[in-house]
């Protein structure tokens, strides 16, 4: 049958004197951490290298805390890129369950170290040489660990299971109001706790008063000085979770079918029920009497939250600062609908106070950036554009180890209908069969976990192709890349986005019709009026209007310079400068010359003695000083829309 491609060590070890071996080690769980699982490991590693003189251990790998389902974790990520670079020769683990948990991830893992270019060992297990037995081998061994991982979730849950119809608490954090009775021993119970039910009596008087929403909620108990359970303060996204929660019903539902938010919920199978359970309620001693429940429940049903709309990845997060200092998160503004950056300290004991940004703007800013800053560097200077070629190369490699278990399936499936015909005649060559058709099985769950690993190589490498293009590109454009992509770019340039307008504050409601009318039309903003030209549209003015319309103290001549002032700067109206006259008179004449089309003729005339400048809408986004960590050949100043920020810090 044909071999694999995986190496040996044996082979590495032939011409050289040593085999530079890297201990890789892992522990699931924080209480793990902190005994003997890392400790035992180390020296199950060491024992075994010291029975092989060729061997050393140059380096150890401790994965702290990772679970073994994933197949990108911290230290692993960290050893593949040392092997890439050849400083690894073996990578040795203390049993096949330190490297993954289940057969995906066993086999993935795997695949990543070979393909970086070293060899995978056990302490406690023989893999075998390349080729046909070693996969068989490693299938064998990975069908137990996971079958072995499945009995301890499947004896833990059952445990949860037995311990929550017993009416004890099945495990994690009490419902708000509760606490855990006898927490860490036998027969754990919740009990009601009074300072938290304190708060849960309060918030069902507010809620059935009515009047209120979630915000207003929220804001009153933040007034009274009451925080939250781990010391923050209120939001109306953490309020409605409490308000939901065991503590206004008087009991908890183990393995919740009806509510699934994420990874941290109750797995189900294929019909929807609980995969390893089902539902159990929990009684618990009620903090609302009967007759209060009810009127919160029909209460807090005018208070439903609508449901968040999923709007992918935010690429700024943590790349923001605000004048506190902290950096911004990406934020979704449920009330209508708007996706925000917002600092990382507005929920502290005492909030930083620090304003919001619209994410469509400040990303525009900083694609715009982040072209200008591509566009100045030389192509080969451009980072990532070798990642494409190594994401291209494990792919071939991979692709090879996918061709060769087909050939192998293939070739099995053709012996298995040869041997067929001669079973019934012979034990030898139907026990032959029985095996044949075990290794058949065993080669194909291998290649449906290789296909699988593939379709993720060749996603990285779509994703590195589109990076490339834009990186390649005379003109990059970073806004043709998806978030995710995006993020990663941000990331390489080591953008920062610091906020240089610390008074700026954002405002809410519709521009204005002027506004509006520059920005639909194209038309920019024209210089301001000369003594010819404003002869012509004093002229203009007498035409179309009544002498009334001259009678006002206004100085027409200075209203209009302010309304172009307003425009180029986009300041408010309450902040335009006294020496243009009364804003709301200003205002008033503005609105009354684009009703009657007159703005439109008198922009044409200013517009006679030069270029304008673009409208400036009214305060989408303060001023913005982004920097780089990349260094480029040319270090100018970037115009965010009509504000001129600091000159960029190309550092």
């Amino acid at each position: 049958m044909q071999q694999g491609t995986a190496p040996c060590a044996e082979d590495k070890g032939k011409g050289s004197e040593a085999l530079a071996v890297a201990a890789y080690m892992r522990v699931s769980t924080a209480e793990q951490k902190r005994r003997y699982g890392i400790p035992a490991q180390a020296d199950a590693t060491r024992t075994f290298v010291e029975k092989r003189s060729p061997w050393r251990i140059a380096g150890y790998w401790e994965e702290l805390g990772e679970s073994g389902s994933t197949t990108s974790r911290p230290a692993l990520n960290e050893l593949l890129a040392e092997i890439a670079r050849g400083r690894f020769d073996v990578v040795l683990v203390s049993s096949l369950d330190r490297l993954g948990r289940t057969e995906a991830a066993i086999w993935c893992c795997l695949w990543q170290i070979e393909d970086a270019g070293a060899v995978l060992e056990c302490c406690d297990q023989t893999l075998g040489k390349p080729g046909l037995d070693r996969w068989l081998t490693i299938d064998r061994l990975a069908q137990a660990v996971e079958a072995d991982y499945c009995r301890i979730l499947t004896r833990t849950q059952s445990g949860r299971q037995l311990k929550a119809v017993g009416g004890g608490w099945p495990g994690g954090p009490a419902p708000y109001g509760y606490r855990i009775s006898g927490k860490g021993v036998f027969g754990s119970t919740l009990e009601i706790d009074p300072t938290e039910a304190a708060v849960v009596r309060l918030l069902a008087d507010l809620v059935i008063e009515g009047g209120r929403t979630l915000t207003d909620l929220a804001e009153e108990l933040n007034r009274r000085g009451i925080l939250t359970r781990s010391g923050r303060r209120w939001t109306r996204a953490n309020l409605h979770r409490r308000l939901k929660s065991a503590a206004f019903l008087g009991e908890a539902v183990f393995r919740r079918s009806d509510q699934q938010w994420g990874g941290h919920c109750t797995k189900l199978d294929g019909s929807g029920r609980p995969l390893y359970g089902e539902s159990v309620v929990i009684p618990l001693p009620p903090i609302l009497a009967a007759d209060r429940s009810r009127a919160f429940q029909q209460a807090l049903a005018e208070l439903a939250r609508p449901r968040r709309i999923p709007l992918g990845e935010y690429p700024l997060t943590g790349r923001i600062h605000g004048p506190c200092k902290r950096p911004y998160v990406g934020c979704f503004r449920s009330n209508d609908g708007v996706r925000t950056y917002r600092c990382s300290g507005w929920q502290e004991k005492v909030p930083c106070g620090c304003f919001f940004l619209r994410a469509d703007h400040v990303e525009e800013k900083v694609a715009r950036h982040v072209n200008a800053l591509l566009a100045s560097m030389p192509p080969h200077a451009r980072p990532m554009l070798s990642a494409s070629s190594e994401s291209q190369t494990r792919l071939i490699l991979h692709a090879e180890r996918v061709r060769s278990l087909e050939r192998l399936v293939a070739q099995c499936a053709e012996e298995l209908d040869g041997l067929r015909c001669q079973a019934q005649h012979s034990r030898v060559v139907a026990a032959a069969l029985r095996q044949l058709e075990a290794d058949k099985g065993a080669l194909e769950r291998v290649l449906a976990h290789a296909r699988d690993w593939l379709a993720e190589l060749e996603a990285r490498v779509r994703r590195d192709a589109r990076l490339t293009a834009v990186l390649g590109s005379a003109v990059p454009d970073s806004e043709a890349l998806l978030p995710s992509e995006q993020r990663c770019l941000i990331e390489q340039l080591k953008v920062r986005v610091d906020i240089v307008d610390a008074e700026f504050r954002y405002r809410e409601g519709t521009k204005c019709l002027t506004i509006q009318w520059h920005e639909r039309t194209g038309t920019p903003v024209p210089p301001d009026p000369t003594d010819s030209l404003w002869v012509r549209i004093d002229e203009l003015l007498r035409t179309r209007y009544r002498p009334h319309h001259f009678r006002s103290p206004l100085d027409l001549r200075a209203a209009l310079t302010g309304m172009l002032h307003r425009l180029r700067t986009g300041i408010l109206w309450r902040d335009l400068p006294e020496r243009f006259g009364d804003p709301g008179k200003v205002r008033l004449r503005q609105r009354t010359w684009l009703a009657d089309g007159v703005w439109a003729e008198i922009v044409e005339i200013l517009s006679e003695e030069g270029e304008g400048t673009p409208v400036q809408s009214h305060g989408t986004a303060p001023a913005l000083s982004i920097s780089s960590g990349c260094v480029a050949e040319s270090q100018p100043g970037i115009s965010l829309g009509a504000r001129v920020v600091n000159p960029v810090r190309i550092s």
